[in-house]
């Protein structure tokens, strides 16, 4: 690295940042999916079930080494060289996310995307997550952990349980959790069997499980807060599982009620909706209005041969490429992009565009942080 690295940030700047492979192990087998989709050799399923793209989060994993700076990205210099993205926000805020952005979260992104991978024969244990309200009384957050699943890989018969299918009392749950009854917990959710292009929108406090077979693209607050029903089989215990709080106070962040059949099929599971169309490509959005003080997201698709223009006055944003081949384009040139690729797209760098090089659409999600300028 240059010996002036804030004047080598400050190159990075004028064209999108290369965000790199920032895996590690986690507590559920899987990995072969998030591989292959990352384009790594000899793909294969090795606990490195997790891939923290576009984060400034760090990842607290139970049963495993947790250094300080686990699930931070990793960006790619001009000069090849490779620094942690909170270094760059760090030293240039205003360029980086803009003096909005920064009076309400500082230099951190308020955002974290990340993809699971669930491998043969694992799943994710039953589990639910904090709203901002319970974080900020009672884990000393600003975040809970309301989340959205990209689904971008499956293997057969791939599944996951939403939600409650009736109303389930906190003392009869309890006691399906005290004795590790997981098919009792799991026959009372909804079971949903996802698919690849499928959008879940998850709110905070609904338990809910991932089968073995499910590779996600995962949108989110920005936070690790998880609760978990599940322990028996895993590397932490029953005590290990419920964020310090104790059961008692745990409990209270889960939603008991039924999830009706309705809102499960017409507002968690989402339909694109257009928002422009350019010369027969188009940009999406996938949430509901109520998401953007969480994160926001749009999926673009480019036609074979075509090109749109990027997210043109909204901020900074992380662009993944879902499927196809293609290049970012601009004056800085042009950067190779499609599946598997990501990078980060500063507040200063309006002008640029997204072609496909490919002869299949290039399909594209763009994430936002809180309360992004929809433009």
């Amino acid at each position: 690295m240059s010996k002036d690295p804030k004047s080598l940030f400050a190159k990075a700047l004028d064209a999108p940042v290369p965000l790199l492979s920032n895996t590690y192990l986690h507590f559920y087998s899987g990995g072969k999916l998030r591989a292959d989709f990352m384009g790594e050799p000899n793909p294969k399923d090795d606990f490195r079930s997790e891939e923290w793209i576009f984060s400034t989060n760090r990842a607290v994993t139970p049963g495993r080494d947790n250094p300080p700076t686990k699930g931070f990205s990793i960006a790619q210099l001009p000069d090849g060289s490779t620094v942690l993205l909170k270094e760059i926000l760090d030293a240039l805020p205003e360029e980086c996310l803009g003096s909005e952005h920064r009076k309400r979260h500082g230099t951190e992104l308020g955002v974290l995307l990340k993809i699971f991978d669930v491998g043969d024969g694992a799943h994710i244990p039953v589990h639910w997550h904090p709203s901002p309200e319970f974080s900020r009384k009672h884990l000393n957050s600003n975040y809970g952990k309301n989340e959205c699943w990209l689904v971008i890989g499956t293997r057969p018969g791939a599944k996951a349980w939403v939600g409650w299918k009736e109303n389930i009392g906190e003392a009869q749950f309890r006691k399906w959790m005290d004795a590790q009854d997981v098919d009792a917990m799991r026959a009372h959710l909804h079971e949903i069997e996802p698919k690849v292009g499928d959008i879940v929108f998850l709110r905070d406090g609904y338990v809910h499980s991932l089968g073995s077979g499910l590779c996600v693209l995962e949108p989110q607050e920005p936070s690790d807060w998880n609760i978990l029903a599940e322990w028996k089989g895993y590397p932490y215990g029953k005590d290990d599982a419920h964020c310090g709080l104790g059961w008692d106070l745990a409990l209270e962040a889960a939603r008991f009620d039924a999830m009706p059949r309705d809102y499960l099929d017409g507002y968690v599971r989402r339909k694109p909706v257009k928002r422009r169309e350019e010369d027969g490509s188009r940009e999406d959005d996938v949430l509901p209005p109520e998401a953007r003080p969480f994160f926001w997201i749009t999926k673009i698709t480019v036609r074979p041969g075509g090109k749109i223009e990027g997210a043109k006055r909204r901020g900074f944003h992380c662009l993944t490429g879902f499927k196809g081949k293609g290049e970012l384009k601009g004056a800085f040139g042009s950067r190779p992009f499609g599946r598997g690729k990501s990078f980060f797209i500063t507040r200063t760098l309006e002008a640029y565009s997204i072609a496909n090089t490919g002869s299949e659409p290039l399909e594209v999600y763009a994430t936002f942080p809180p309360h992004a300028p929809l433009g």
